[in-house]
């Protein structure tokens, strides 16, 4: 690579085409092959690429534990990162090489491939080679010695593999334990996963395509809760709100369904329909996730409001009921249609997926009655961007 070419460009670059390749991979399964939106993405990736590739004659990334590797370094955390490495989970990838000359067609064929429920439909093609990692430290002996698809790290470069495996799934998920055993959390955790969702964020303007996937009906809280934050935050950055005021949302979006894990769990995943008895239940949950923030240091008010807030409806209905004509703040309002988006795109015990356009629909049908008509228009124009 030339000079002029920084290692720091290389890393950019490769996290643009990560970015771009796993918007059009997860908009292939919520669209199809051939909607504008994929094509948007496959190009907007196929250009990094191409431009890459016209300075190197091949660029490999590795699948190491939980985290991508390239030029033997890991690239920099975030939403898209984890959602490609599920994907190469998911086909069983380890090594994914891409090389000069590489057509166009050949690279569409391959986010068909990745999207494809079929784990065997990715083959490797002459100018995109798949294939298993074994990872070797190097120990300065045996460096010289090694052959084949290894990846050579070196002992420091592993330690911070090792150190950047958590995701922000995870620490999620640790902090939802934490509430569910009835310890207090600290605010700061909080903090430093807004801080990482605010980056992502800022690097993709269709919130899609940093959605995480549902693993499992027992991660679906904890899956959700990330979802509705990065749809959240994204609906608010572009409204304009910055600095504190979109620090603060972010907290209210990861903390506005607390009060679902002092719910009993046969409850709310009870594959069939719930009982007069059950539903009075769950819709407790939103005044003892109130409750609960509140009695929490550091905890902004608007995410005890949302906490409370989120079910409650445009026009004041919904729940909880509350006197003297109260209607939800701003931010509850946004979160609730971040929530009833994601709520209708996952799969669930009781619940198949709806497509885009159906829920685009009962959002538009909603407006003025569930959710504001201007938070509506705002929020379908983002995710069609």
């Amino acid at each position: 690579m030339p000079d002029s070419t920084t290692d720091r460009d290389l890393q950019e670059g490769i996290s643009r085409v990560i970015a771009q390749l796993t918007a059009a991979v997860t908009n292939t399964g919520l669209y199809s092959a051939d909607h504008p939106q994929v094509a948007q993405y496959a190009d907007k990736a196929y250009g990094v690429l191409d431009e890459l590739l016209a300075l190197r004659p091949e660029i490999t990334v590795l699948l190491i534990g939980d985290d991508l590797v390239a030029d033997q370094k890991p690239l920099p955390p975030g939403a898209y990162v984890t959602n490609f490495v599920r994907i190469m989970k998911r086909k069983a990838i380890e090594r994914l090489t891409f090389v000069a000359g590489l057509p166009r067609a050949e690279f569409g064929a391959l986010i068909h491939d990745l999207a494809s429920p079929d784990a065997a439909m990715v083959r490797s093609t002459a100018f995109i080679k798949l294939g298993k990692v074994e990872l070797r430290v190097k120990t300065g002996t045996d460096a010289a010695q090694q052959s084949g698809p290894v990846s050579e790290i070196s002992p420091e470069d592993y330690e911070a593999l090792i150190s950047l495996s958590a995701t922000e799934l995870n620490e999620l998920k640790d902090l939802y334990l934490n509430i569910k055993k009835h310890r207090k959390i600290d605010v700061r955790g909080v903090d430093e996963i807004v801080k990482s969702f605010v980056a992502s964020v800022r690097q993709e303007s269709n919130p899609l395509s940093l959605l995480a996937s549902l693993k499992s009906a027992h991660e679906y809280t904890f899956t959700h809760v990330t979802n509705v934050g990065i749809l959240t935050m994204s609906q608010a950055e572009a409204l304009g709100f910055k600095g504190e005021q979109l620090h603060q949302i972010g907290i209210a979006s990861l903390l506005h369904d607390v009060g679902k894990l002092f719910v009993p769990a046969e409850i709310l995943n009870k594959p069939g329909k719930l009982t007069p008895e059950e539903r009075s239940i769950i819709e407790t949950h939103t005044v003892k996730g109130a409750r609960y923030l509140m009695g929490l240091d550091g905890i902004p008010k608007v995410a005890v409001l949302a906490a409370m807030e989120h079910h409650m409806k445009y026009d004041g209905t919904g729940y909880p009921t509350l006197k003297g004509g109260w209607r939800p703040n701003i931010v509850s309002q946004i979160i609730a249609i971040s929530d009833v988006f994601d709520a209708m795109r996952s799969r669930r015990s009781y619940q198949e997926p709806f497509t885009i356009e159906k829920i685009a629909e009962v959002l538009k049908n909603g407006s003025g009655k569930s959710f504001n008509p201007a938070l509506v228009d705002h929020f379908l124009k983002l995710i069609r961007r």
